[in-house]
Formats: structure tokens, sequence, C-alpha cells
């Protein structure tokens, strides 16, 4: 019904994901393929582009708000993928999960405390952390044996414990390893979070994407008492591949605590949306759920090329990911020398330009990150790449 077979050429716009390659390999490197930055290389979903363009025969591009519409989209969705019940007076708006991130560890927080964060680490967390006074505490995930990453809630504990520390950045699902933490891992990371009074800030940016047989967790359906303690960080930028567009939603049931955000957003001079990110996301929460159900199908696809491509060379294994659009494999047993001879490898030889496990911290060495979300002709020849210069190396 959708076309997630046509590939737009991005190159030479205003794709930060593209444009990045000629920033870090200087220009001639256009055969370069991109699998980095987590956004898409799909058409987007025509009831938003038909939205959009309404819009703008139409509409006047003043000073905005979110209307009631607005509102009840979003609580649909929620509602419907989510089971979660969203009072609107529980949100606030924001132009993009970090910087709502940001802004609420302004109110949560102090120059010179302390804030968990789990690595391998989406790497913005980091900055958010460094760039506000914070101290980084890290809860380094362990990968077992099974090939599946789990927490270390002795260690989580310990650094919770510490009076300095008054937040942790949790990320359900975990960008970059995949995992979608199950409810009671969630509410084992609630009872020490609550216990030592550390406010949960969780990024769900990636909920709406799992993998079959793993259900998200959306942190304040756990009970009240854990709602009480916790923001949430949702968008439609990841699900419809919206991010220029500027829109996010921060969900805070606790008065208090959203009255702390809201004023740390007002200290700011306010955290704003644009107007075509409302209208998108209302037509997105409206309209095109049946563009996301089929998506879902095309990344499950996706993922088999990859699995068979992991499957396929001495040396590499796939993170089976649980959820989001994005794969993490280990190629520790490649015999790379090190993360710059790695790096250098895909990008001159194999010719991909991937995000490596670097970027996540030293936990994520010698891991590549893979965005699953493009055609598939274009992964099939990105990872015949590599498997090519894997062999003639």
């Amino acid at each position: 019904m959708y076309d997630f077979s046509t590939l737009v050429d991005r190159r030479g716009t205003t794709s930060s994901k593209w444009h990045m390659i000629e920033q870090d390999m200087g220009p001639g490197n256009e055969d370069v393929i991109a699998l980095s930055v987590a956004d898409m290389e799909f058409k987007p979903a025509p009831e938003i582009v038909d939205a959009l363009v309404r819009s703008a025969r139409n509409d006047i591009f003043g000073y905005d708000y979110a209307t009631d519409g607005y509102f009840a989209a979003l609580v649909g969705w929620m509602r419907r993928r989510h089971g979660l019940e969203v009072d609107p007076a529980w949100v606030s708006l924001s132009d993009g999960v970090m910087p709502a991130v940001n802004t609420a560890l302004r109110a949560v927080t102090h120059p010179g405390d302390s804030v968990i964060v789990q690595s391998p680490a989406y790497p913005p967390f980091v900055a958010a952390a460094r760039n506000n006074g914070l101290t980084l505490l890290d809860n380094t995930l362990v990968l077992g044996e099974d090939g599946r990453y789990v927490m270390d809630y002795d260690d989580l504990e310990a650094k919770a414990s510490d009076p300095r520390c008054t937040a942790i950045m949790l990320c359900n699902p975990h960008n970059p390893v995949g995992r979608v933490w199950s409810a009671d891992e969630l509410r084992r990371i609630g009872d020490i979070c609550i216990e030592h009074g550390v406010t949960i800030l969780s990024d769900e940016i990636h909920a709406d994407f799992e993998h079959p047989g793993h259900k998200v967790t959306m942190f304040s359906t756990l009970g009240e008492r854990y709602a009480m303690h916790c923001m949430e960080f949702t968008a439609p930028t990841k699900t419809f591949n919206l991010a220029g567009l500027l829109c996010s939603n921060v969900i805070v049931p606790n008065p208090e605590l959203k009255r702390a955000f809201d004023v740390a957003a007002e200290n700011i001079a306010g955290l704003t949306v644009s107007h075509f990110g409302l209208v998108a996301c209302q037509a997105a929460y409206e309209h095109a759920e049946p563009w996301l159900d089929e998506l879902l199908h095309v990344l499950e696809g996706n993922l088999g090329v990859l699995r068979e491509f992991a499957a396929s060379l001495d040396g590499a294994t796939l993170i089976e990911p649980e959820g989001t659009y994005l794969g993490w494999v280990d190629l520790r047993d490649l015999g790379f020398a090190d993360a710059d001879e790695m790096r250098a490898f895909m990008r001159d030889k194999a010719r991909v330009y991937f995000d490596e496990g670097e970027i996540f911290g030293a936990a994520g060495c010698g891991f590549e990150r893979v965005n699953l979300a493009c055609p598939r002709p274009l992964l099939e020849r990105a990872l015949g790449q590599v498997a090519d210069a894997l062999a003639a190396r």
C-alpha cells in the first residue's frame, strides 16, 4: 500500500546524515553509503504530507499553541499503542526530546550533582550531563553469554545511593543495544531510584518500535507510585521520520515535577514547537497508523538481512534487537587493532558510514550501530560492500 522501496537521493540536500560524510571525509566520497544517524531513508507517510501541504496553502505561520485536537490525537495514540492514559494537563511540549531532557536536568539537578547513564550510552545523554555541570555515573550494561544485555542492579543501587545523585537518564527501548526493558526490570529500577530520591528521566522516543514478542512498557504505566517519580519523553519524530519538524511531548504526571520542568523551560524563554511540527504530529497520530504498521513489517525484513549478514561472517555477532530500528553488531573478533582502524576500514575500504560503537563510550568499542530504516536494496548493497571488503582484507 505504501512506498518503502523508492530510494530518495539525499546527497547534496540539507540532510545532516549524508552531509556528515563530506564533513568527515571530504569531497569525492559521494559513493559512501550512510547507515548512521537515526533517521529514515523512506518517503514520508502521504497522510502527513497532505496535512502539511494543506497547512502551507491555508495557514498563517504566527505564534502557535497546541489545540484540543492535538492533545486528543496524542491521548488516543498513547492509549491505542501503549495502554497509557494521558491527562493533557500532564503534557509539556518541546522542539525535541534532547532539549526537553536538558531542561529536565536543569529542573531536578544542580551543578555538581551526579546523574546516572547506562553505557553504551546515547552520546547526547553524556553531553547533556556535562553541559549542565553534572558528574556522570556509568551503570554499564552487562552483555551476557546469551548475547543479551542486562542491567547491573547492584551497581545501580550503589550509584543511586550516592547523596549527590539526583537523576537517571533511562533509554527505553535502549539505544544503541536495542533492549526493550520488561515491566519487572523497570519496576526494579523504579524501586531503587524512589528509595534514594533519584528522578527518572525516561527517553521513550523509540517506544513505537518493538519487535515481535517484546512489548514496550512505558514507565508511567507501572502505576502511580512510579509515575510520580518520572518524566517521559516521547515524539512522533522517530516513528514517522519528522525530526526536522521539531515536535516532542513531555509527559509528567507529578504536578510538582511538571511545574519544575515548566519553570526551567521558562528560564530559557520557553521551549517552542514548530507550526508544521504540530500539524504533522496530529496528522500522524490521527491518520498515519497504517503506514507505521506496514513499516514495522519492512523493518523486520531488513533485520533478517542484517541477521543473515552477521551469520555469514566469522567474528560477527548480531545482538538481537527487541526494539528500535537499529542493529547493534559485535565485530570485536574480526581482529581490528582499535576503533580507529575499524572506522577507517568501514569508510575507506567498505565505503559505508556507520555510527561506530566507540561514540557510545568504551563499552561500545568494537561494535557498529546499523540503521535499518532504508530501502532493502540499499541495505543489501552496503552490507555486501562490507562483506567484500572483509574478504579482500
